[in-house]
């Protein structure tokens, strides 16, 4: 099998962003999105269910949304979506992402 397109999550920091390099709203980012990553994995159903609306439902609103951050830290939000799909427990989240296609007339 090849490698996969999708990068690991978090995304490896790129060499121009080395930790000592960043800036602190940067350093903030990085801590929400390791919190929220932390809470998906939670037996806490509301701490998951807030997890999960903030990677997957957040809209771009304020500095530290979801797609927020990625655009700050230079990732893709949608390859990020994908990791967090393949690395957790799929069957416990999909249910709660992906509404019910549409069915169609026969």
């Amino acid at each position: 099998m090849g490698r996969s397109s999708i990068p690991p999550f978090p995304p490896p920091l790129e060499p121009r962003r080395a930790l000592q390099k960043m800036s602190g709203i940067e350093h903030l980012m990085i801590a929400v999105v390791s919190t929220a990553f932390d809470d998906l994995q939670s037996a806490d159903t509301r701490q998951r269910d807030t997890a999960l609306r903030y990677f997957f439902d957040d809209p771009e609103t304020h500095v530290l949304s979801f797609p927020s951050v990625c655009r700050q830290m230079d990732w893709s939000v949608s390859a990020v979506r994908r990791r967090l799909l393949q690395t957790l427990d799929t069957p416990m989240l999909v249910p709660a992402l992906v509404a019910p296609e549409p069915q169609r007339r026969l």
